[in-house]
């Protein structure tokens, strides 16, 4: 074990050792320092008891065999004189040990100084130690002044205070060995806690070392604590997001370079043909340039595109949240792209209330039917039909975008919204677009907090869906 104080292990016994040393001090000062205090004031709440036994036999005037009893159990002696100095009761349970017997030398000097005392104290009570030079001991002395309608009444108890020195010696010394025998038990128990404690730590800090330098198979190790097997089922998780990430940048790396090298393929081609063959054929020549205008065409989209996805994922564009009429913004989208739906024949079917009212940045939202649409399209089905469907709900507004084509499979289905996740895994350039759309349409919904997702089954087909805000509910909704 490194004595390194950031070491988590050495940490850890520290800690543990530490705190072994303070419950032992504790213990010390409650069990050695403290206990002659604290049995003095038990002793005194003993003697207080048999005063009250005292006190209620004066009000009743009865001096019975509870007096005695209570004398014995708490070994006190003590006497009650009147206000006239007259020894009214005494009660022995100590014998020669009492400073009250009758042969003790100075008994009533000494009472008549108690006397004096209890007149002048406010509290009407005291009690002192003092030693009984017969036999050597210390006793407690209690004494009381009682106020009745018969008179005034002093009592005054004695209590012997074992000796507690020589307990307090053996206590003392038996201690030293349990403080040893103890500060070695939990030296060791605490080493092993530490070391129970740091290893998974120690095992997650080599798998993370391995995880910087790219290695995507490590694994991190649970623990027996909970919070260290939380920590690293997260971890886990994270290294299976890091290297899907990993794999989709190979993958956009590839593909974008795919993307880019086929129309500076075709670029240089045309270009070199130009030269060579159709430089004086103005009709080639057209033809060639307009080639190569398609092709740099194609590569600012993807430039644009690539931007845009950035963007959106970076949350730099700002949204303009607004109210709109979604009803009409699905014909515009279907406007827009009505060339293509002439170009292949394709029946649309729009089923919406005339106007559902909306809030979000009405442009980006139109992206997003556009980049829906266009995808329906691509994978329409053989009965050539698109269905755009408007869905009043209690809460919420949902669009849905339908085509009964070749459909996405449920392990597919979570990936289809990653830059360039192609079902087939094989990439080819989209003569249609970037291949970006639902990567950006993913993106502006985020930046919505709109709910989205995809409901399709294989050769049945799809339908894409997002849910808006109402800015004005129609009035069939409650």
């Amino acid at each position: 074990m490194k004595f390194d104080f950031r070491n988590i292990r050495f940490r850890t016994w520290i800690y543990f050792t530490t705190l072994t040393l303070g419950v032992l001090v504790m213990l010390w000062l409650f069990q050695i320092v403290l206990l002659g205090s604290s049995f003095r004031n038990m002793k005194i709440s003993q003697v207080k008891l048999v005063a009250d036994t005292l006190e209620e036999g004066l009000s009743n005037n009865v001096f019975g065999r509870k007096i005695q009893i209570s004398a014995v159990q708490n070994q006190v002696c003590g006497l009650v004189y009147n206000n006239r100095e007259k020894l009214l009761y005494q009660v022995d349970a100590l014998g020669m040990g009492c400073l009250f017997n009758e042969t003790a030398i100075g008994l009533t000097q000494r009472v008549n100084d108690y006397i004096v005392d209890l007149d002048e104290s406010v509290s009407q009570d005291f009690a002192l130690t003092v030693t009984n030079n017969v036999i050597q001991q210390d006793m407690l002395v209690y004494g009381r002044k009682v106020s009745i309608p018969f008179g005034d009444y002093y009592i005054f108890l004695n209590a012997p205070l074992l000796p507690l020195d020589s307990t307090i010696d053996i206590l003392k010394e038996q201690f030293i060995y349990v403080t040893l025998l103890v500060f070695i038990l939990f030296s060791i128990v605490s080493l092993l806690i530490s070391q129970r404690i740091s290893r998974p730590i120690e095992q997650m800090k080599k798998s993370a070392l391995k995880l910087a330098e790219g290695d995507y198979e490590v694994q991190f190790e649970q623990g027996e604590f909970t919070e260290i097997t939380d920590l690293a089922n997260t971890l886990n998780r994270s290294t299976a997001e890091l290297k899907k990430m990993d794999e989709l940048r190979k993958d956009l790396i590839a593909n974008v370079t795919h993307d880019i090298k086929t129309p500076l393929t075709m670029i240089k081609a045309y270009a070199e043909m130009i030269k060579d063959i159709s430089g004086d054929n103005k009709i080639k020549r057209e033809e060639h340039l307009n080639v190569i205008l398609d092709e740099v065409d194609h590569l600012d989209h993807l430039a644009q595109d690539l931007t845009q996805l950035t963007q959106l994922q970076s949350n730099v564009l700002g949204l303009k949240i607004e109210s709109f009429n979604i009803t009409e913004f699905i014909y515009q989208a279907l406007r827009l792209v009505d060339a293509m739906i002439i170009e292949q024949g394709i029946e649309v079917e729009v089923l919406a209330p005339e106007h559902v009212f909306t809030l979000g940045d009405a442009q980006r939202i139109l992206q997003v039917l556009l980049n829906f649409i266009t995808n329906a399209i691509k994978y329409i089905g053989a009965d050539k039909k698109l269905i755009l469907q408007v869905l009043t709900e209690k809460q919420y507004v949902r669009v849905e975008v339908i085509d009964h084509g070749v459909g996405i499979s449920e392990e597919d289905q979570p990936y289809i919204w990653d830059r360039y996740y192609k079902i087939d895994k094989h990439h080819h350039r989209n003569l249609s677009g970037t291949g970006l759309g639902l990567s950006i349409a993913s993106a502006i919904l985020k930046n919505h907090h709109a709910r989205y997702g995809v409901v399709s089954v294989l050769k049945q087909g799809s339908t894409f869906w997002f849910d808006l805000p109402y800015a004005v509910k129609p009035d069939h909704i409650l």
